[in-house]
């Protein structure tokens, strides 16, 4: 064997085991964060901040309250009176609203953990991490290097994902600590428009994980029975349709942010403070 072939037999080997080693860790964290969604609301530190947001947002609230009575008694004409028969109840809402925001918003994430593992199974990251491995590495397409060059591959797009969803998680813990303000401002009409687009994002962010196990499923089940394809596929059609999955999955994140941001705030604060002196003055 010349030096040449050695050489490019030395690079390959150092490929496949540099593949091997990045696709393990790599499945493993994404079967870790793309499958649960970490309950904040049980998280001591969490609960401190997010109590803290909640008395601001609760003192914010009683001198609101205080202002709007002592200009409705001070004026008390009929159009001031009716206007504040308006906004009592809006102002109500909101402060349960915020006060419950931490128990509303544990709740949503268990409803899509237990929904992810009815899609699933009871141990959504290890049976489905552990078909996409066995994918992987049974494969044995046409040559080597297209094996290396499918699981580098599907090792990136892993890795990406796993660093979408720290900071898909971040966003999440930062929306919940937030809530109280975000819903607080659903008590007027003009800043309603934050507490619709908090709800949006946080539906986004939480929901768009059930989305990817429907994905999920379906990818593992088109796997699984290839007669779709007119019959047995591949191994390098298996492993371009896992590659193909993990491609959606990283997008699919993308689309729900997308749709949650699509509706932009529009705030005047010359409207705001026009309207709030023809509701209260």
């Amino acid at each position: 064997m010349d030096l040449t072939a050695q050489i490019i037999e030395a690079i390959t080997a150092w490929l496949t085991s540099l593949t091997a080693q990045l696709i393990a860790p790599a499945l493993a964290a994404v079967g870790a964060l793309l499958f649960a969604t970490p309950s904040f609301d049980q998280l001591p530190e969490v609960e401190s901040v997010w109590s803290l947001v909640r008395a601001v947002t609760n003192a914010l609230f009683v001198l609101a309250v205080l202002a709007a009575g002592i200009l409705v008694m001070a004026s008390g004409t009929a159009e001031t009176r009716y206007s504040a028969k308006l906004l009592v109840p809006r102002l109500a809402l909101a402060a349960i609203g915020a006060n419950v925001s931490l128990t509303f918003a544990g709740e949503l994430i268990r409803l899509n953990n237990a929904l992810i593992t009815g899609f699933l199974g009871a141990d959504p990251a290890g049976a489905t991490v552990g078909e996409f491995t066995r994918v992987l590495q049974g494969s044995h397409p046409v040559n080597q290097y297209v094996t290396i060059l499918i699981g580098l591959w599907a090792a990136l797009l892993a890795l990406l994902l796993v660093a979408l969803y720290i900071g898909r998680d971040l966003a999440l813990l930062l929306a919940t600590v937030l809530a109280p303000l975000a819903l607080a401002t659903y008590a007027l009409p003009q800043t309603d428009e934050i507490a619709r687009f908090w709800l949006r994002v946080f539906i986004a962010l939480v929901f768009v994980q059930l989305v990817q196990a429907v994905l999920v499923r379906v990818g593992l089940e088109l796997l699984r029975h290839t007669d779709w394809l007119g019959g047995p596929i591949s191994d390098l059609i298996s492993g371009l349709l896992l590659v193909t999955l993990l491609y959606l999955l990283f997008k699919l994140p993308f689309a729900a942010y997308h749709w949650a941001l699509q509706q932009p705030i529009r705030l005047s604060p010359l409207a705001l403070v026009t309207s709030a002196r023809r509701i209260f003055v």
